[in-house]
């Protein structure tokens, strides 16, 4: 169950960066006529299902779930971010390592992912 949900919370992370990432230009909106125009790339499509599928909840069910013991924040960044400032109490796991690092979590336990 927990490595379905993981692979679900990885997949979907991965989608909306893909689906976020914006194309940024290196030459100014600004140009002279000489200057070699760029055209904006268009983006690839990304499967929306498995965003779809997710589950979302609000922070304040989720500070429930951590008071009642029910539910873990697994910070999802590198250890260089995790260690300038994370949730009290989060584990920190990348989010590359989670799908082989799954065993490190508690059993049967809510996981909440996140990645300020």
């Amino acid at each position: 169950m927990r490595h379905a949900l993981a692979a679900t919370a990885v997949v979907a992370f991965l989608a909306m960066g893909l689906a976020n990432a914006q194309m940024k230009s290196a030459i100014p909106p600004a140009a002279t006529p000489s200057t070699p125009q760029v055209k904006q790339a268009t983006p690839i499509p990304v499967e929306q299902g498995s965003l779809e599928s997710a589950r979302r909840i609000t922070r304040e069910e989720a500070i429930k779930l951590i008071k009642a013991n029910k539910a873990v924040f697994v910070d999802v960044r590198g250890k260089d971010q995790y260690d300038q400032g994370h949730i009290k109490g989060a584990i920190n796991i990348p989010l590359g390592d989670i799908l082989t690092r799954v065993r490190e979590l508690p059993p049967k336990t809510f996981i909440i992912t996140y990645c300020p």
